[in-house]
């Protein structure tokens, strides 16, 4: 994106994507599931787990009973990811009948962060196998049973924003009035920097003193030029500096590193600090399918979709999650008393592709 970046800079970027690419491959190498940190549920929310009998074991996962027949022979295994433990820690053991139809309890087996399984041997005999837990303070982010993948994770939309901070498109700036720096083109560039330079930036969030920018250039004699502060706006932000016909440096500077976006682009050339930008990409047959109304709300939402919704969010401007929940139905009713008046990004799962809409909330 930065126009005066050298080869040496190009060739640094494209070294940095290869390990973060290797890295990923050896993280799916050696984990069984889909893992991502966001994505989590917690054992007494899940309703793959069942009441348990015992006050000490309240939940239970039934791999397979009796009345299963011969399927209940086979091995019956559980395995978990957890991200989360309560502070006593807590435990898991098996339950299952054996050939003479009396109960069998296993010892107690201590949960630990990260990837707990067991397997129950295969048998001749119908039988029962149930997995039980100490508790339901267990958060995890991946959870099978006998090789089927539990519904209970949500899968959140990934993060579509960034910081103009946490963003490497920015450079260090002359002062602390002007902290951050986006560089269009410099001297060096030649007949370059002689066209028009433009940034497009979109505003999901502002710090609560709000933030500025301004356009530094050199002018036909070499001297400095600064432009007059303009706030930035939630929304899209947008300045052109014309063309000229002399060799100029050209760049825009930010009063604060606070402000979080989800597009920006100089020249045309979009950000590599954007992860995923949910809306803009997706599959315009499945976005035309989807209708949310009415918006803005005074009151309930309601969701018309072509194919089932797997998963609905809405997330503050901020990125928090204050709503989600999995449908599996095409038409919804979404009720906003917990909402306060806001804007707000819904996104839904459909299709396996996500799509997001802002949504207002203004409730008299």
């Amino acid at each position: 994106m930065n126009l005066i970046c050298i080869n040496y800079c190009k060739h640094l970027k494209q070294i940095f994507k290869k390990v973060k690419i290797l890295l990923i491959l050896v993280f799916l190498t050696f984990s069984t599931f889909n893992i991502s940190a966001q994505n989590t549920s917690l054992i007494n929310t899940c309703s793959d787990f069942v009441v348990g009998s015992a006050t000490a074991w309240p939940y239970v996962l039934v791999a397979t009973t009796i009345d299963s027949g011969t399927s209940s022979h086979a091995a019956q295994t559980y395995s978990i990811n957890i991200t989360s433990l309560p502070a006593g820690g807590a435990n898991v053991r098996v339950y299952k009948t054996v050939a003479n139809g009396n109960d069998f309890f296993g010892n107690p087996v201590a949960l630990t962060l990260g990837y707990n399984s067991i397997t129950v041997s295969a048998v001749s005999f119908d039988r029962a196998v149930k997995f039980q837990f100490s508790s339901g303070d267990v958060e995890f982010n991946a959870l099978s049973l006998n090789g089927e993948s539990s519904d209970c994770v949500i899968v959140l939309p990934p993060s579509s924003t960034s910081l103009i901070a946490n963003c490497n498109d920015f450079i260090s700036g002359p002062n602390q009035n002007w902290p951050h720096i986006l560089v269009a083109t410099t001297i060096d560039s030649g007949l370059v920097s002689q066209g028009s330079q433009t940034f497009e930036m979109n505003v999901t969030s502002l710090p609560p003193a709000g933030a500025n920018y301004r356009v530094y250039k050199t002018v036909a004699n070499g001297n400095d030029f600064f432009g007059n502060p303009i706030p930035l706006t939630l929304g899209p932000n947008t300045i052109t500096v014309s063309a000229v016909t002399f060799d100029r440096a050209v760049k825009f500077q930010f009063s604060s590193g606070n402000v979080e976006f989800d597009a920006l682009s100089l020249n045309g050339v979009d950000s590599d600090c954007i992860d995923n930008t949910t809306s803009i990409n997706i599959l315009s047959h499945i976005n035309e399918s989807l209708n949310i109304f009415p918006n803005p709300s005074n009151g309930d939402i309601f969701i018309e979709s072509a194919d089932p919704i797997e998963t609905l969010v809405i997330k503050e401007l901020s990125g928090r999650v204050v709503f989600k929940m999995v449908p599996q139905e095409s038409n919804l009713r979404i009720q906003t008393t917990q909402l306060k008046n806001s804007v707000y990004f819904l996104s839904c799962l459909v299709k396996k592709e996500w799509i997001s809409r802002k949504i207002i909330i203004n409730k008299r």
